[in-house]
């Protein structure tokens, strides 16, 4: 399994977000993942049902204001160089 940056965005965020708080900002995006579902995902162990991943993955990016790509741990080409936000 690729690895994704949730972690890693969570920590940097100004304040610092939780598993429990980003649960609850996903909610208001009406998807509804668990704290503990978020540490399984965010550690690479498991991914989102397909069903339902292309719209977490993108409200990722959208609840931290960064790439699609950038979110999922897709590096290749010009992405890998590019600041987040573009």
């Amino acid at each position: 399994m690729r690895k994704n940056r949730i972690k890693e965005l969570r920590e940097s965020s100004n304040p610092k977000i939780t598993l429990k708080e980003l649960s609850e900002k996903l909610k208001e995006k009406g998807l509804s993942f668990s704290d503990s579902q978020l540490y399984y995902y965010e550690q690479g162990k498991r991914s989102p049902r397909s069903k339902v991943a292309d719209d977490f993955w993108q409200a990722l990016a959208e609840i931290f204001n960064v790439r699609l790509a950038y979110v999922m741990g897709v590096e290749m080409g010009l992405l890998s160089i590019l600041p987040p936000t573009l």
